[in-house]
């Protein structure tokens, strides 16, 4: 018998279970037009992004946003309550640590809107 380390024989398990997973993803494919257009349809929804009302967005939903951390959600939030509400979404750029790069990094999750939601 091999003398494998338990490390080898954790990335072979592993590969197993990626083949078995591959194997069983194929079959599937082929036996159930269901399961196919589940499948199609995943990344459709996959791109569904929820955007975030700037004026009105908690802590914990800034923290969720891609490149803002918990000093930067602060200071979003410390902005907004000595400035009064963001005008646009583009004004979170007053914001110091948010330039044009982050800005667009941020831009496709942000939107401004006084409806209470």
């Amino acid at each position: 018998m091999l003398n494998l380390t338990r490390q080898e024989k954790t990335v072979l398990l592993f590969i197993a279970l990626i083949t078995l997973s591959g194997i069983t993803i194929n079959y599937l494919q082929k036996s159930n037009s269901r399961f196919k257009e589940f499948l199609v349809s995943a990344p459709a929804q996959a791109q569904t992004v929820l955007k975030i009302n700037l004026n009105k967005a908690s802590f914990e939903e800034l923290l969720r946003l891609p490149g803002v951390g918990p000093a930067l959600a602060q200071r979003i939030i410390d902005y907004r309550a000595n400035f009064g509400p963001f005008g646009a979404p583009e004004d979170i750029q007053k914001v110091k640590g948010i330039g044009k790069g982050k800005f667009k990094l941020l831009k496709d999750y942000l939107k401004i809107s006084e409806d209470p939601e």
